[in-house]
């Protein structure tokens, strides 16, 4: 048998630790994971806006601005004054629309318009049960835009 004095060199010391991150390695980690962040932010940001509204007598709040309406979930019972206080958080510096907003129902024949940073009370009754759209046409793409819209649910 061959006994081998034991390695003690700088190249086996080397060898035996791990290599240290280079600045190009940490900067495309950081860059991937804040890529994988903003995508599954972009993705999910329609669910997790997704909330709901239960109208009562008295008047609810709904704050439109350029990300869209919030709540966008409004329900109600048939014959149920319906009272809403719109709020408009956007300035009239927006190119788009001059930063007025509108809340229309084109089934119901509602059609509200709210100034730039202004905010509007509005009450309207609906007599048929079923879904109505509403949505904001004169800004963010009008009404082609998914996030200008909303639904107004309205139960028998």
């Amino acid at each position: 048998m061959t006994d081998k004095p034991p390695k003690n060199t700088k190249d086996q010391i080397a060898a035996d630790t791990p290599a240290k991150p280079t600045r190009r390695s940490i900067l495309a980690f950081g860059l991937i994971a804040a890529g994988t962040i903003g995508a599954a932010g972009y993705f999910l940001w329609p669910a997790v806006r997704q909330s709901s509204l239960t109208s009562a007598e008295g008047t609810s709040q709904i704050a439109i601005s350029m990300s869209g309406f919030s709540p966008n979930v409004i329900s109600a019972r048939v014959g149920q004054k319906i009272s809403l206080q719109l709020i408009n958080k956007d300035n009239s510096l927006h190119k788009d629309g001059g930063g007025w907003h509108q809340f229309a129902i084109d089934d119901l024949g509602i059609d509200f318009k709210v100034p730039p940073l202004q905010t509007s009370e509005v009450s309207f009754t609906v007599d048929a049960p079923g879904t109505y759209d509403f949505y904001c046409g004169i800004c963010c793409g009008g009404s082609a835009n998914p996030y200008m819209h909303g639904k107004l649910v309205v139960e028998a």
